[in-house]
């Protein structure tokens, strides 16, 4: 028998996306799977979308208040029955053996994270995200490189060690959850393309003020990190940190205009 795989969806007042995102799931090769949509207090109504598929394998939560993506990932996250839990955004999608290519990868008891490559159709450029197939804690700690959440599936008993997502971050909550993983169990990739993200209305990658206020309380919180491993190269990367910094804040001033420079950038650095 397969083992279960529990895909958390938080949600809020993006029906038409959400739709599409639910139907990839159904859609995947790897079938014991349960879906467990969190809605986080959306205004729309969502329960007659997910009747509408018909399917007992579809669970509807909904938050009385609206918390943030974090705290419905979490709540998700408690109620999952899965050995393995995996995330989507509402608004993005997989490719059908998203599921399969990836579980096969938990071929070692300490791998506790796998992720993969992504289509990036936001901003206007389509370009993919590929993180390293080999991921250490130092690595993470040295560089600002992975896929979205989208592109996570997560052992369920980690969770157990290093709790779930930290909500009192603005933004980066997936690079924080992938440190702490990374110091506990490995984390791997798989080199092919297997999630597409979309742009929507709401995005965090649009809401500079959240960007610049996760990224510093990142650095705060695994600052001791670097001193404690003695990281190579620490004074380059807090000159790196700085340099993300200044690009967040001219991100503030000129808006979304400051994907131009950034992907490129990005482009030359996984090469």
């Amino acid at each position: 028998m397969y083992d279960l795989i529990s895909v958390v969806i938080p949600t809020y007042n993006r029906q038409k996306y959400l739709s599409k995102a639910i139907q990839t799931v159904l859609n995947q090769t790897y079938s014991n799977f349960e879906i467990i949509i969190v809605d986080d207090a959306s205004t729309q109504d969502n329960s007659k979308l997910i009747e509408s598929f018909k399917n007992e394998r579809i669970k509807y939560l909904k938050n009385s208040k609206k918390m943030g993506a974090p705290y419905s990932r979490n709540i998700g996250i408690k109620n999952a029955k899965g050995r393995f839990i995996a995330f989507l955004d509402d608004d993005d999608e997989w490719k059908k053996n998203k599921l399969e290519k990836q579980i096969k990868a938990f071929d070692e008891e300490d791998i506790g994270l796998v992720i993969c490559y992504s289509l990036d159709k936001r901003f206007g450029r389509e370009r993919i995200s590929k993180p390293p197939q080999e991921i250490t804690h130092k690595q993470l700690l040295k560089s600002f490189n992975l896929s979205s959440t989208s592109t996570y599936v997560v052992r369920k008993t980690v969770f157990e060690n290093i709790d779930g997502f930290d909500v009192n971050l603005a933004s980066a909550q997936e690079y924080d959850l992938a440190i702490r993983i990374s110091k506990k169990y490995k984390v791997k990739t798989i080199p092919d393309v297997l999630v597409i993200q979309n742009s929507s209305d709401g995005q965090i990658s649009e809401n500079w003020g959240k960007k610049i206020r996760g990224i510093l309380a990142l650095y705060t919180k695994h600052s001791r990190e670097y001193k404690i491993l003695g990281v190579k190269g620490c004074a380059m990367n807090h000159a790196k940190n700085i340099g993300i910094l200044f690009i967040f804040l001219l991100g503030f001033l000129i808006g979304n205009k400051i994907y131009k420079i950034i992907i490129p950038i990005k482009e030359l650095y996984e090469q």
